[in-house]
Formats: C-alpha cells, structure tokens, sequence
C-alpha cells in the first residue's frame, strides 16, 4: 500500500519558502516506528521533550493506523499511517521526507525484528538504532531477537535503552571493589540480581561476564576464567523496566546495592569478613528523553554494550538449550 505524501511535502515547500534563506536548525531526522497505541503515545511525549533540546524532523511511522493517515503537524513533525506499508514503500517516504545533510537515526519500538524486512530494510540506510527491548517485552524474547539480529548484522550501529538505564548499577558495583575488596570480585560464587524487566537484569549480568571472562556453562551457573563456578538468579521483582537489587556473594562476604523504600537511592552495604558502614548513592533516573540522547549522539558506538549484549546472548542460550 501506498502513501500519498503530497501533503506532507506541499506543507514542507510552503514552510520552506516562508524561511527564506534561513538556516534549517533541526540536527537530525529521527524515524520513530510502533505498532502499539500505549508505546506511540509514551514516545511521542519522549520525542517531543528530546526534540525541544535538539532540534530534529521527526518522521512518526504509526503502524496501527493506515497509509490515509500523512500529515505535517506543529514543528518540524510529521505522521504517517505505516499499517499494512511495505518496506519499500517506508524507505521511499522516508527518503523522500528527511533532512539530506542530516543523521538519519531510527527508533524501533516493536517485536519480531527478526524476521521484519521493514526492519532490515530502515536500519540498513540510519546512521544509529535505537531500541527498547524492555519496553518491547518485559520478559527476554525481544533481547534473543537482537542477539540474534546482531550476530547476522555485526555492523548494526545499535544502542539498546535497557542497556543504558545500568549506568548506576555499574557505578555501584565498582565503588564495592575499588579498593582492599578488589580480591573478593575474583573469589566470587553467587550473583543475584532483582528487576521488573529482565532485559536490564540479562545486560548487567553480561556486563559482568564480558568484564570478567566469565563463560556459561549451564542454565544457571558460569564459569570464570580460574574455573570456579559461578551461580546467578534472575528474578522478577519491582518495576519494570528498572532494578531493584544487586547480590554479589563470595565464600566471606556478602556485597548488596538495593533500592530504599523510597526509590530515592541505592544503598550499598558489605557483610562477612569484609565490613562497611553502609553507604547510600543518590539514584539518578535521567528519564527516556536524556537516554534517547545519549543513545543518538554516542551509544551506537560503545564497545561495552556490544561486549554485554554478545555475553547476554551466550547466557540466554545456554538456559535454552
């Protein structure tokens, strides 16, 4: 099916003569795709706070409405109706509709990438991916149907907002072992881990993984490099899309990062041989729109998360087999 641009384009040619020679302010043409009322109204209100701060023609792909649907709306924002549109025919209307000197950035919130030549097709011309595998899933489907894609496309320029929300967990698990406990993090046995999504809980503990050459070896237990094994638990608890509680135990101590009653910081506690008073590390929840940000402007690019995502997928795959 297609869809008749002419609209969108004549607004875009009017507005254009009314600039004059002015200089085109927006920074990129960021593609929004989703087939899900509720995710198309959360991004849109994100969109619109990130855009405010960085100036950008936004292309809204609304995948529960039709082709009829092609409208210019306040700012630099247009909406198409992308329900039952080829690849092609999405490719065109986007080639037709960006910014030429501009990034190309596209934000896909929607399952079954895999399989999705819409997907294939978007992603392959875009400067950078956004993706939300636990706003797309809750359970870890969605993060299997990256690794996989990732594994097929390994020049994918990708950034996961899931893997970003870790930033104050990673921070806390350092602060643990930056010091005399440094040992301990060699000598550990037992991982826990406590979130509303298990995305978030599958990337940090392949964050872990990847640091620390840890290698699955069964559905709940890995291997380190010493060949000490290793127990983890993923458990659904708080909510979603966020962390709770981290566990890392040794043989002697017992290292614990946990959300106050609150949800206003992380306390961070040791027990066992290895002893501190408790400390308390303010949570700083940035929201979607600065981790759209970040993402857009330099996640693509982190060797990190690819290293988290491919011990994520090693993990996942081993509770599989």
């Amino acid at each position: 099916m297609s869809i008749d641009l002419a609209p969108v384009l004549d607004e875009l040619n009017e507005r254009s003569r009314e600039r004059g020679s002015d200089v085109q302010g927006a920074l990129m043409t960021l593609v929004v795709f989703f087939e899900d009322a509720a995710i198309g109204e959360l991004a849109r209100d994100r969109i619109h706070t990130l855009a405010s701060k960085h100036p950008a023609r936004v292309i809204v792909l609304d995948g529960t409405l039709g082709p009829d649907v092609a409208r210019m709306e306040a700012g630099d924002w247009i909406e198409l109706g992308a329900k039952d549109c080829s690849a092609d025919t999405l490719r065109s209307a986007i080639a037709a509709l960006r910014l030429p000197e501009a990034p190309l950035v596209l934000l896909w919130i929607a399952p079954g990438i895999g399989d999705d030549p819409r997907f294939a097709t978007l992603s392959a011309a875009v400067q950078t991916v956004v993706y939300n595998s636990s706003l797309v899933d809750s359970g870890h489907e969605a993060l299997c149907e990256l690794v996989e894609y990732v594994e097929h496309h390994p020049r994918l320029p990708l950034a996961d907002i899931a893997y970003l929300r870790l930033a104050p967990w990673q921070e806390s698990i350092a602060i643990f072992f930056d010091g005399k406990d440094v040992q301990e993090l060699f000598d550990l046995c037992r991982v826990e881990i406590a979130c509303g999504s298990e995305p978030e809980g599958f990337y940090l503990l392949g964050w872990l993984a990847s640091r620390l050459q840890w290698k699955p070896c069964s559905e709940h237990s890995l291997l380190t490099r010493r060949g000490n094994e290793i127990e983890f638990e993923i458990r659904r608890e708080g909510e979603p899309r966020r962390i709770s509680c981290v566990a890392l135990s040794s043989a002697h101590s017992k290292f614990v990062a946990e959300v106050d009653k609150k949800a206003e910081t992380i306390q961070l506690s040791v027990t066992g041989s290895s002893k501190h008073p408790r400390r308390y590390r303010a949570i700083s929840n940035p929201g979607i729109a600065a981790l759209l940000e970040r993402a857009i402007l330099w996640g693509q690019n982190d060797r990190v998360f690819a290293d988290s995502l491919s011990a994520a997928g090693e993990i996942l795959a081993c509770g599989r087999r």
